[in-house]
This record gives structure tokens, sequence and C-alpha cells, in this order.
């Protein structure tokens, strides 16, 4: 989960494991099965698990990827009223307009103009995308086999990137949503919201390669392995949220270390990395982040001061191993 205005991380508010066990039906066979049965109920199974934990909460937005450009889902979502952006990944009709989606973004008049900022993910550079901003009402019809609404309508957002003809692959986002749009700036307020939708593949990043590397693990049990995931999960977040707290420098230069750090923690690292007294103020979060680095034996042989999640997860793992000797310690009789 994050944070709207911050664009922070406030935390896991839910995951799914599962594994295939058999290979997945396509075509009719796969609309005939129930719609539990398959696969892509996880997010509606998401949403009713997200319902039901904040009850009493009305701010939260799901926003999705094309993954979950289902019917069924989208059906879902507005019959509970659950607030929605997902990125359309089917070229559906427009009843509506009469016409298949992608065939109408041809002939709209851009309501905006404005540049946004492309990530770097596998192959792709991270570079600037000049865009054009559309929105309008649409709504599409239910497909065979499917229960429930006849029709679904809601807003349709189309962000395409304009010019750099030599471009290979041009950003298009078409994006519905049954989120009031009013003007332009709620619109792109709304895709701003989509854009901060990758920092979920930066979570799985840290939690599967980078950082908790959970892909690396080898357990005897199922049970054993689910649990260990899920303790991991946690940590990967706590590593999310520390590497956003030490990026903002300055702020960081300003803040004491035991706003994430126990006093034990960051005596620890004092200790280990000074190899002085300890000091009478509380040393800096930003201190207390790269003296964490160090302990993971990170080195700034590149003089960009970015440290990588690696590093951070390893010093961690230094830091636990010191708490644990010194509660092994404790707990030994005394000598006569």
């Amino acid at each position: 989960m994050l944070d709207a205005q911050t664009e922070k991380v406030i935390g896991l508010a839910g995951q799914q494991h599962w594994h295939r066990t058999e290979q997945v039906k396509k075509g009719e066979q796969a609309q005939q099965r129930n719609k539990k049965e398959k696969e892509s109920f996880k997010w509606q199974k998401t949403s009713e698990d997200l319902n039901e934990q904040f009850a009493n909460t009305d701010n939260i937005l799901h926003v999705c990827d094309r993954e979950s450009d289902i019917y069924e889902y989208l059906d879902h979502q507005q019959s509970n009223e659950n607030r929605f952006i997902v990125r359309a990944n089917h070229d559906r009709k427009l009843i509506n307009l009469n016409s298949k989606l992608h065939s109408v973004s041809k002939t709209l008049s851009p309501q905006a103009h404005y540049t946004i900022n492309i990530a770097q993910r596998g192959g792709r550079k991270a570079r600037k995308a000049k865009v054009a901003l559309s929105y309008f009402e649409g709504a599409i019809g239910s497909p065979k086999r499917v229960t429930g609404s006849k029709t679904l309508t809601f807003n349709v957002i189309i962000c395409q990137e304009i010019g750099e003809d030599s471009q290979e692959e041009k950003l298009c986002w078409y994006l519905y949503t049954n989120e009031i749009i009013e003007n332009t700036e709620q619109a792109r307020q709304l895709v701003r919201y989509y854009e901060l939708r990758w920092r979920i593949e930066e979570f799985h990043k840290v939690w599967k390669t980078e950082g908790t590397e959970v892909e690396k693990l080898r357990m005897q049990t199922k049970g054993n392995m689910e649990r260990m995931v899920v303790i991991l999960a946690f940590v990967a977040i706590l590593l999310m949220q520390l590497k956003e707290l030490a990026q903002n420098q300055e702020e960081a230069k300003k803040s004491p270390g035991d706003e994430f750090f126990s006093q034990r923690e960051w005596k620890l690292l004092w200790l280990k990395t000074e190899k002085k007294p300890l000091p009478v103020e509380v040393p800096s979060l930003h201190w207390c982040y790269y003296a964490l680095a160090k302990l993971g034996r990170w080195y700034d042989s590149k003089r960009t001061g970015r440290v990588g999640t690696k590093a951070i997860w390893s010093g961690w793992q230094e830091l636990m191993i010191m708490i644990d000797g010194i509660e092994i310690a404790k707990a030994l009789p005394d000598d006569d």
C-alpha cells in the first residue's frame, strides 16, 4: 500500500500464494469453469479481503495492471462501490460509442499535454516521455456466459506518448476508472496513481531477488516455505521504507536514527563501524543508513552514494547476528 499524497510505502495490505498444479485451460473451456476456480479470481479475492480488512475505510483506491482487465472483476468493483483504476488489456467495444477502444482513441483531440518519467525496467532505459491525455465516459457489454451486470459504465483515460517516431515501444495506457473526472488535473492525478503501480514491481524485486531473495529459499516442507516467504515479505517492506527515508538526504540528516532503529541497534552500529565511545546524541538516520550499508560490505566505489538493497539486507542480517550474540551471552551462566 502507498500513501497517495506522500507516495511512500505504508505496508503490505494483502498477498496470495499459489502454484499451478495443472495446465491452465484456455478458450471456451476456461469460460465454462466456475469463476472461483479460475486463476484470475485472485483479483476479486484480494478485493474482498481488503474490504473485510478495511471495512470502515473509504479512501482506498485499487490500482491494477492489464492482467485484471476481466469483466467479472470490473463488475465486482462497480457493484461493491470499490474505487479502482484498471489498465485495459483488451480492445473492447464501447457500446455507447459503437466503436472499439483503440479506434476511439485515434479520433480524440487531446485535452492536455505534459511530460512523465518512465522508470527503467529490464532492458528498457529510463526516460522522459511527452504524452497526450484524453478522457471520456465509456460503456462495455458483458461477454457470453458471464453472469452479473449486462453493461458497465465508467470513465476511460487514454495517455499516449507523442513524438519520437524512432522510439520502438511508445507508451500507451488505456485506463478504466470509476473515479470522478471533472477536469484535466483530476485525470492527470489518476494517471499518476497508475504510474505508482510500478512500486509493486519494486517490492517483488526487493522480496524475490535483490533483497531478501526468497527465490533462493530451499525448505523441506511447504509449510515452512510459506511461513518464511510471508515473514520475508514484511522484511522487504521494511527495507523499502528505510530506503525511502534515507533517499531524502537533507531530511534524513535532520532525523534521529531512533526513528527507525532501536537503541540497541544504532549503538551496535556505532560501536562496530566507528569503533569509538557512544555519542551523547543519537546519530542521524542518514548516518545509520550508511553505517548499515558498510556493515553489509558496501563500498562507494563509483562515488554515487547509492546503496543497493542487497547491501542493506546483508548489513541488517549482520546486525541481527550481533544482537542474537548479545542475547546468547546474557543467557550464559557466570563463570565461577
